[in-house]
């Protein structure tokens, strides 16, 4: 997998030529070489892309965006039959019971709150808050049938954006959080097709109308990481979010973060956490490897 992030601002024309994305905007042409891309984001409506380019692109695995009108993440292109044991994989997930369902819900919830008191502890250091939220990390039942996620989110995002702080508004923060979020999505859609998983079989989300089930279980333990990067570039976001904002959101992929005590790249730690999910589903056993804000 590569590990660059290009965005096209502005192209008249994106194609192929020895293997690599040329990017042509009248007399220039930029070249980069496919083995070194993992994302393609185009903010540009007007750019023509050649099939042939979108062939190769799916065949290096690379995750291909396309953006709306309010430059918002809206289309995705992701690689298909990418995994030599793609018809494998697939079968660990339909045979997955509902029992070990929950224990692994119960594992992708604790790490979403302990990372939301690791924010807490970095940016309001509230400690009514963080205390209530460390004590829901210990009464977490499989499936989190008590909902500890709902109630300590009511209280997290107030104690981290403030008191007037309502998650869906039309701000910058929601903004930024909005495309954040999506972007880290992308990485996990693009990285379960290429461990040859099928998105819309979930663990905890179980929608027939959502082809991305799995993938919003999975990003629950990074949403907190993401929010901490938004929060700390709060004071330079503006709304719209400008190309200087969007840019250095996406960045979010090459902040460092730890995975099975190791310290790496976020886009690695999802890597990570979705080998370590299909070792789970295989085996039967927990052995979820889940980031972890960097002290």
């Amino acid at each position: 997998m590569g590990y660059r992030q290009v965005i096209i601002k502005k192209s008249e024309k994106l194609h192929l030529h020895d293997n690599n994305l040329i990017v042509q905007r009248g007399e220039q042409e930029l070249k980069v070489p496919l083995e070194d891309i993992n994302f393609i984001l185009i903010e540009d409506n007007t750019t023509v892309v050649t099939t042939k380019l979108l062939a190769e692109i799916g065949k290096y695995g690379i995750c291909f965006i396309v953006c709306n009108d309010k430059y918002e993440p809206s289309s995705i292109m992701y690689p298909y039959n990418y995994h030599f044991k793609q018809l494998e994989n697939i079968e660990y997930q339909l045979q997955l019971t509902e029992d070990l369902k929950k224990e692994i819900w119960k594992e992708i919830i604790k790490s979403k709150l302990k990372n939301e008191v690791a924010v807490l502890c970095r940016t309001s250091k509230d400690e009514d808050i963080i205390n209530k939220i460390s004590q829901y990390i210990e009464e977490v039942t499989p499936g989190d049938e008590t909902n500890r996620e709902g109630l300590a989110a009511k209280m997290y995002f107030r104690s981290l954006f403030g008191s007037q702080f309502i998650r869906f508004y039309n701000d910058e923060i929601n903004a930024s959080l909005n495309y954040i979020y999506q972007i880290i999505k992308s990485s996990i859609i693009r990285t379960l097709s290429v461990y040859g998983l099928i998105s819309y079989l979930g663990i905890n989300h179980k929608s027939k109308v959502n082809n991305f089930n799995l993938v919003y279980d999975l990003i629950e333990p990074y949403r907190s990481i993401a929010d901490l990067y938004v929060y700390n570039m709060r004071d330079e976001i503006n709304y719209p979010l400008s190309f200087t904002v969007r840019k250095k959101l996406i960045n979010i992929l090459n902040i460092p973060v730890l995975s099975n005590g190791k310290k790496c790249t976020l886009e690695y730690s999802i890597e990570n956490l979705i080998r370590s999910y299909i070792k789970s589903i295989s085996t039967k056993e927990i052995k979820l490897i889940t980031p972890q804000i960097i002290e």
